[in-house]
């Protein structure tokens, strides 16, 4: 992913420096963006959410 790609937006938050160090470390030995990895945990994190959300809503049924 490019910095300038087409419906792409920049995303700011604060997180401990040596997450941060590692996390782009072990991104670059997978030949991955931070970006990249970033975008997925993020798709991943709120399908859980959605899941979870669905789960509960069928549970009150």
């Amino acid at each position: 992913m490019s910095k300038k790609e087409s419906g792409m937006f920049e995303l700011n938050g604060y997180i401990p420096k040596a997450l941060k160090l590692k996390f782009k470390s072990l991104g670059a030995a997978c030949d991955r963006s931070m970006s990249e990895v970033l975008a997925e945990l993020m798709q991943e994190w709120i399908k859980s959410q959605e899941d979870k959300s669905l789960h509960a809503n069928n549970d009150d049924e």
